[in-house]
């Protein structure tokens, strides 16, 4: 078998692997009537909000509790992680490991069996490059929280456009491993761009994102161990007794 079709089985593979919604997954079998909670943000003054494409283990956390949202986010890590990690052992003077892991990412958020309607990706691309480059990892996503502490909302995709440089002076910036820092920083974007368009258009009108709302039913489904939303309803009354 020539490496053509080599990398054709592994990306075919990938994306079938990343097409597993275990968000999806979770609700159809919880909640199986409705479709999935989408993640909505509420502006500072309550009046707009952002509504989240994505579906994925937040989403599973806010509907049903940590639980099944700590589930769905070790489902979506392993998906990318096993493979990567494994073709990289296995044929490590090969690309195949970097095929695979940008393939899972595509399929992650833009699933065939869901009506190209997937995940945010954040899960996945942490642990396919834990695979790659832990040290790459760590030193990349430490860099992105220094940008989210003046740019919340670029902390995230500012870790991943870290890559490119790192793999650059790492490998060569004419290395494959470039050519896939650039690839899932752009599909990252390109993923999040309904969300930068309404973003956008809340900020043309003053609007001002409350962004520690979904944060905060987060950390209340952590603390209580139930659904976000029932967290989150509780906490607001508790917070108007105190008033």
């Amino acid at each position: 078998m020539t490496s053509a079709w080599i990398n054709l089985f592994f990306v075919i593979g990938g994306y079938l692997i990343g097409s597993i919604s275990f968000a999806r997954l979770v609700f159809a079998s919880l909640k199986p009537s409705a479709n999935p909670d989408l993640i909505r943000t509420p502006t500072t003054d309550g009046k707009a909000e952002l509504v989240s494409h994505a579906v994925g283990a937040t989403n599973v956390m806010i509907a049903f509790g940590p639980r099944w949202g700590t589930f769905v986010t070790i489902l979506d890590m392993l998906k990318a992680f096993i493979p990567t990690l494994v073709l990289r052992l296995l044929f490590p003077e090969e690309s195949y490991h970097l095929v695979v892991a940008v393939t899972v990412l595509v399929g992650h958020l833009w699933p065939v069996w869901y009506r190209f309607s997937g995940g945010g990706g954040n899960s996945c691309i942490i642990w396919m490059l834990l695979a790659i480059s832990p040290l790459g990892l760590l030193t990349t996503h430490a860099g992105g929280m220094l940008i989210g502490r003046f740019v919340p909302m670029f902390s995230f995709v500012g870790g991943i456009a870290l890559t490119i440089p790192w793999f650059a002076i790492r490998d060569g910036i004419f290395s494959l491993e470039v050519v896939f820092s650039l690839a899932i920083t752009f599909l990252y974007i390109i993923a999040e761009l309904p969300e930068i368009r309404q973003i956008r258009n809340l900020k043309r009108h003053g609007y001002k994102l409350d962004y520690g709302f979904v944060l905060s039913m987060m950390k209340r489904s952590a603390a209580t161990r139930e659904p976000g939303k029932t967290a989150g309803n509780k906490g607001l009354k508790s917070d108007k007794k105190h008033q």
